[in-house]
């Protein structure tokens, strides 16, 4: 009866340190989280402000313009239109960019629609029409307008505006002369894919295990939020965003919708 007591209190006494010792990983864990999460806060903010910087800096350019040309009393009816166009094409970026922001860090329920890929794909190139033309690019398009795909509309036209201001960014630093982005849309077996390409200078060797990372960037004026943020988005779906050089030169990046997305 004495050992068994003895026994008991033993085990008390292990179940005791070890209980002890649970909580004490469960402190230092909380601990690394939270400094983690300070430090990456400031990070993501940084780079928030950096995705929304570029339609927003783009809309203060064009309001000194359309003020400059006022006063002067230089502004005809075409000129003015143009300008206002430009504004409302800045500021639809920049909303859909905080929309998606938004339906993610607040976790916000994803409710899919049926997309018609063509008109998404229509809608995103109206947005980046002003810098296609500043940068003197050109766009070739191979897309079945049949193709339909159920996800978030302001979520799928983020992944796209990234593509093709990254494809936009690659062309402007590359030097060429003969800047072109395509975009497909088809439908290979039961997988909706998604491609952007460019015929720039493609991605370098080093940076491509870490392409899709939180805050890592290969561009020097970037901030690693656009391909992490376009991975997040089409994972939640039950897709996928792949890379590969493209023949001759230049980046593509494909990405694919499963038939019935894990929602």
């Amino acid at each position: 009866m004495r050992k068994i007591t003895i026994e008991n209190t033993q085990t008390n006494r292990e179940n005791q340190k070890i209980t002890e010792l649970l909580k004490e990983k469960e402190r230092l864990i909380y601990g690394l989280m939270k400094a983690n999460k300070t430090a990456a806060t400031g990070a993501l903010s940084a780079s928030i402000a950096h995705e929304l910087n570029q339609p927003l800096g783009a809309s203060n350019l064009n309001i000194q313009y359309l003020k400059m040309k006022l006063e002067k009393g230089a502004l005809n009816p075409e000129l003015g239109k143009e300008i206002l166009d430009s504004l409302e094409q800045d500021n639809q970026r920049a909303a859909t960019i905080v929309k998606s922001l938004r339906s993610i860090f607040t976790k916000v329920e994803v409710r899919p629609q049926r997309l018609q890929v063509g008109e998404l794909i229509s809608r995103v190139l109206d947005i980046v029409k002003p810098e296609l033309k500043a940068k003197n690019i050109q766009i070739q398009l191979r897309v079945d307008e049949r193709l339909v795909i159920e996800a978030n509309s302001a979520e799928v036209e983020q992944v796209l505006l990234n593509l093709i201001n990254n494809a936009i960014q690659a062309l402007a630093n590359s030097g060429r002369l003969a800047r072109r982005i395509s975009i497909e849309a088809r439908q290979v077996g039961d997988v909706t894919q998604l491609s952007v390409a460019d015929n720039g200078d493609g991605v370098d060797h080093e940076y491509r295990p870490h392409l899709f990372e939180l805050l890592s960037t290969t561009k020097q004026t970037g901030m690693g939020l656009g391909l992490w943020l376009c991975k997040h988005i089409i994972t939640r779906y039950g897709g996928k965003i792949l890379y590969e050089d493209v023949p001759g030169g230049g980046a593509r990046f494909t990405v694919e919708f499963p038939p019935r997305p894990n929602y």
